[in-house]
């Protein structure tokens, strides 16, 4: 029995003697209006009630103590297995608070982890990503999230979170998904990876051609492979494809190389893993090689293996066909339907997917600059350099949009800003729909609002375009549902860096598992 249980009897006995002492009528038999068996009963019941409480508590601490005692919450319970001798090795007098440890023997320097972290913890330094300011971490957990290797190279220690797997399209080891003869490589399986991405190009070429040596013939079909997407892994998948003899279409909704393309000029891209043996038909050699040279001998490897791409020709549907081993491929070109039927089909499309796009009259518009005839809306900002005194619209809230914005009115060397000179400099306005993103990592905050403050660039919150024209913009409230202008201003090119819409629907509109 516990002590207030006890109490609490103790305390009903005294208050029951009490009323029957002050309620006592000396000129009647019974003390309180009971008889003594009467006092002796609401006693005898407080009795019972204790020792049932007594029992009913004695009955729970046992099962208390058969049941196993839980663990402890370990603080690296939810992260990937590090034993203490690497944790001691990669992180000697490391912080007790969560933060992020990287092995610098499997990050491949993809980036992926210092983009997915909000605060600038990490940042690439001299090929691999690093902790630079682990004080600054909110145990976010996604940059381990977003590590594409396995093991992986990003762990965050000293976290009780969980931390869920990445959701990658399931494949086999043949790179065939669950859907039978369909194949995927590349960005969209997981691992952003060049070196990686151009040896499964050709290793998969390689088993699509013995299986299909082996299998029996498909009058229906027109062409033995589909390609669709040609960044290195497309890329090098149609070179193999070629030198194999099969009939193949190779599809891309943009420009060959287009992911390359979009680099910085003078870029310097790693060929990771180091250790991993290069297999693909493309040059993927040594450490790495700067952008151009890069996309200059890869051209010259399409070109001298007279590989042919469709280019501009995007990719709507795949379906398995009910009446035979083949696909029912339908795309689009220059606003046409056209179809395929292949014996088996290649999906080598880049992850970050389609740019999402403005939905306006005008989008499509093309300008003469300088001589040059170009498009006003643009996607993607490869080379700022190449802008220069122009009127520019950037839309977007997010970190490409910032940068951008920021690297077209000043020069970035880590956390610091250099105006551009005056006969550099662009007139730039950025076009915000609500308000800065979430994620939007903090040294990028501090200089865009620096170049704020500084009258170098100009905002507009809560803002959309209402009209695009050949040499102005007409700007309207983004909460306004009468659409009226607010504000035009001049412009000559648009910058839509809004995201992009990932593959995931149009993986799993062909049946392929996403786990």
């Amino acid at each position: 029995m516990r002590k207030s249980q006890l109490f609490l009897i103790l305390a009903l006995m005294t208050l029951l003697l009490a009323i029957n002492l002050f309620s006592h009528d000396k000129s009647k038999e019974y003390f309180g209006g009971l008889p003594w068996y009467g006092w002796a009963g609401i006693s005898l019941f407080l009795m019972i009630a204790g020792l049932g409480f007594a029992l009913r508590d004695a009955r729970r601490a046992r099962q208390l103590l058969e049941e196993p005692v839980k663990p402890r919450a370990d603080l690296n319970a939810h992260a990937e297995q590090i034993s203490k001798e690497d944790l001691l090795r990669l992180d000697p007098g490391g912080p007790d608070y969560p933060h992020p440890v990287i092995f610098p023997e499997r990050c491949i320097g993809c980036h992926a982890c210092v983009d997915a972290c909000p605060h600038d913890v990490l940042a690439i330094v001299n090929g691999i990503s690093s902790p630079v300011a682990r004080d600054q971490c909110v145990e976010d957990t996604s940059c381990q999230v977003e590590c594409p290797v396995n093991p992986k190279a990003c762990i965050v220690v000293n976290t009780t979170k969980q931390i869920k797997p990445r959701p990658v399209p399931q494949r086999d080891q043949a790179f065939m998904t669950n859907v039978p003869g369909c194949y995927i490589i590349g960005d969209v399986s997981g691992t952003p990876l060049i070196k990686n991405a151009a040896n499964e190009g050709a290793d998969v070429i390689k088993h699509i051609a013995h299986e299909l040596g082996s299998a029996a013939q498909e009058p229906r079909a027109e062409v033995d492979v589909a390609i669709v997407g040609i960044g290195p892994a497309g890329l090098s998948a149609a070179i193999a494809a070629k030198r194999f003899n099969l009939r193949y279409v190779g599809l891309e909704q943009n420009k060959v190389l287009a992911t390359i393309e979009a680099y910085p000029k003078g870029k310097y891209v790693f060929f990771k893993p180091d250790s991993m043996e290069s297999r693909g038909t493309i040059t993927v050699d040594g450490l790495g090689e700067q952008r151009e040279k890069i996309l200059e001998s890869w051209h010259n490897s399409l070109k001298s293996n007279s590989v042919v791409i469709n280019e501009g020709e995007s990719c709507k549907s795949v379906k398995k066909a009910a009446d035979g081993d083949y696909f029912a491929i339908e795309t689009q070109r220059a606003g046409e339907a056209v179809n395929y039927r292949a014996r088996r089909i290649i999906l080598a499309l880049g992850n970050s997917g389609t740019p999402m796009k403005l939905r306006l009259e005008g989008e499509e518009m093309k300008v003469t600059r300088d001589g040059r005839t170009e498009d006003k809306v643009k996607y993607r900002l490869t080379d700022p350099g190449a802008y220069k005194r122009r009127h520019i619209v950037v839309v977007g809230a997010g970190n490409s949009a910032i940068e951008g914005a920021v690297d077209l009115v000043a020069h970035r060397d880590g956390d610091k800003i250099t105006y551009r000179s005056d006969d550099e400099i662009n007139v730039v306005t950025l076009v915000i729909r609500s308000d800065l993103k979430n994620d939007l990592k903090f040294g990028n905050k501090l200089q865009v609002y620096q170049c704020i403050d500084d009258g170098k660039l100009k905002v507009y919150f809560g803002t959309a375009i209402k009209e695009i024209r050949e040499g102005e913009v007409v700007l309207m409230s983004a909460r306004d549902k009468e659409q009226k202008p607010t504000a035009t201003i001049p412009n000559d090119y648009i910058f839509a860096m809004i995201g992009g819409d990932k593959p995931t629907k149009f993986l799993q509109s062909i049946g392929i598992t996403i786990a």
